[in-house]
């Protein structure tokens, strides 16, 4: 497929082309004794959570491609949708990595043998297997370099007989980690955790040989300074550079978000910074959001997300309103409210702004500032207080929308101890597919009622899809919805329909202040 047309200025436009990747062998291989090398809390069991996510695949494509969706009712999706499959529906909008990858090696056999010399030396493959890899066909190698995993006759791809050459990437099920579109350029990622590192070799690979082949300019790499290694061991640790998709939003046309968390380190979001402003595409502020090294909140987009332009879904143990009124009633009772636990909300938030715009080459030393509380009064507004004061303040100064018309959704609709076990499985992760319309999971039920109560429709996947086949419902004609993806296997891998995402490409969103 040719390469797709890249532009991404929000989290919530419509949604017209993502880059996904469908579970593999891989991830039903995983030993409970690996589950922490792989990054993982639970094994899983694989045919049900494919069957699960190919619910999320039908209705990816029927908001994206619904001729395509048409042509997998009544079939067996298994085949439909498995990238190494002769029956491989491929959608130039709802793209594989998997196939992507394929067609790359098929297109450019030189490419080929430098991404196989790589891999081999990243996984210490010894010449022999380098050899027998150079044989496989396209589709069997990128299978081969995604799973790890070299069936005894590379051709039959349904056989377990074969073994591992070297070990699965599980987690590139979330392919938002591997790279973030930033207008029509491309941040890829630099993956903390060696369980990912081949991901963002492959990432690299499809980006400068397929995506922008003839514009590698527009791919962006954040990389330690020349004089990393010439430092300390301790100042190493400290100006360490590693970056995942899940702390990167676009989150409108001049500012982005950057979270800094167990995945990416503050020396790498101020990197960002510093290359976004550098590179003078319209990208004014970036605020940096720091949270702590916690797996249960690993990204920033496990703790919130964008639902529409005055609507966010978050976990209230991050919000600085929550907190207070949790102050205010204890004081009412006279309970005392000065242990550690009350100290506020773990979260930092400094906004950097760019002082000088235009063709103007750019100086990282003076041409950016952090805004002060004059900064904002300037501007009309009040320094944000906490994480839901810079998501109301982004509502208003990003989307024009008045304040009192913001809504925060919380996870598990606030009520103990729901919120802390449905941020656990996804409750604030979401993929919108176009402004209101957004896709989560149906084991998060309080949630979903927070939804509700905020005149949301709450729609299961099946229901919807259903619908569409019969001609009951159009995609088109949804608003302001939930549709609820079955999650009792995907849950487990701790990733919701915002890490399975890496959007290529929104309309452009209209209508900023």
């Amino acid at each position: 497929m040719e390469a797709p047309k890249m532009f991404v200025d929000s989290e919530i436009a419509d949604l017209e082309c993502l880059l996904v990747h469908r579970p593999d062998k891989g991830i039903g291989r995983i030993t409970p004794e690996k589950l922490e090398d792989w990054l993982y809390d639970d094994t899983v069991y694989l045919t049900r959570m494919q069957d699960e996510y190919d619910v999320y695949l039908k209705i990816l494509l029927w908001f994206l491609d619904p001729d395509r969706a048409r042509q997998a009712i009544g079939k067996d999706t298994s085949e439909l949708f498995r990238p190494d499959s002769a029956q491989y529906i491929a959608s130039p909008f709802v793209r594989d990595v998997q196939q992507e990858l394929a067609d790359v090696l098929r297109e450019y056999p030189d490419a080929r043998n430098r991404l196989v010399a790589v891999v081999c030396a990243l996984e210490n493959v010894s010449s022999r297997l380098e050899d027998l890899l150079h044989e496989l066909s396209p589709r069997d190698l990128a299978r081969v370099l995604i799973t790890g995993f070299l069936p005894d006759h590379p051709g039959d791809i349904q056989t377990d007989d074969g073994r591992y050459i070297f070990p699965p990437i599980p987690n590139l099920v979330f392919t938002r980690d591997i790279g973030i579109v930033v207008k029509d350029q491309l941040l890829l990622s630099k993956t903390m955790y060696k369980a990912r590192q081949r991901e963002s070799v492959l990432a690299k690979f499809i980006a400068f040989n397929h995506f922008f082949r003839q514009s590698r300019d527009k791919v962006m790499e954040i990389t330690e300074p020349s004089d990393f290694f010439l430092l300390e061991e301790a100042e190493q640790k400290r100006r360490v550079i590693s970056i995942e998709g899940g702390d990167i939003m676009m989150i409108s046309q001049r500012h982005m978000l950057v979270g800094c968390s167990e995945r990416t380190t503050p020396e790498a979001g101020v990197e960002i910074m510093q290359e976004l402003f550098r590179r003078s595409i319209g990208v004014e502020q970036v605020s940096i959001v720091k949270i702590p090294p916690n797996r249960a909140q690993m990204h920033i987009d496990t703790i919130f997300t964008q639902v529409r332009k005055d609507t966010w879904a978050l976990y209230g143990e991050f919000s600085q309103e929550l907190w207070e009124e949790e102050i205010q009633r204890r004081q009412a009772y006279s309970m005392i409210a000065d242990d550690p636990g009350y100290l506020g909300p773990p979260v930092k938030i400094y906004t950097f702004h760019r002082r000088k715009f235009g063709n103007a080459p750019y100086d990282p030393k003076r041409d950016y500032g952090l805004y002060t509380a004059a900064d904002y009064a300037a501007l009309g507004l009040i320094m944000p207080l906490g994480l839901d004061g810079l998501l109301r303040q982004i509502s208003v100064q990003d989307f024009g929308c008045k304040l009192e018309d913001v809504k925060i959704l919380y996870s598990g609709n606030n009520e103990f101890p729901y919120d802390e076990r449905e941020q656990w499985t996804d409750a604030c992760n979401y993929l919108a597919v176009r402004e209101g319309v957004v896709i989560g999971y149906d084991r998060n039920e309080r949630t979903a009622q927070a939804f509700r109560n905020a005149g949301f429709e709450v729609v299961k996947a099946i229901d919807l899809i259903r619908d569409f086949e019969e001609g009951r419902r159009k995609p088109e004609d949804v608003r302001d919805t939930l549709i609820e993806l079955p999650s009792s296997e995907l849950s487990r891998a701790r990733g919701g329909s915002h890490c399975m995402s890496m959007p290529l490409r929104r309309k452009p969103w209209k209508g900023y202040s």
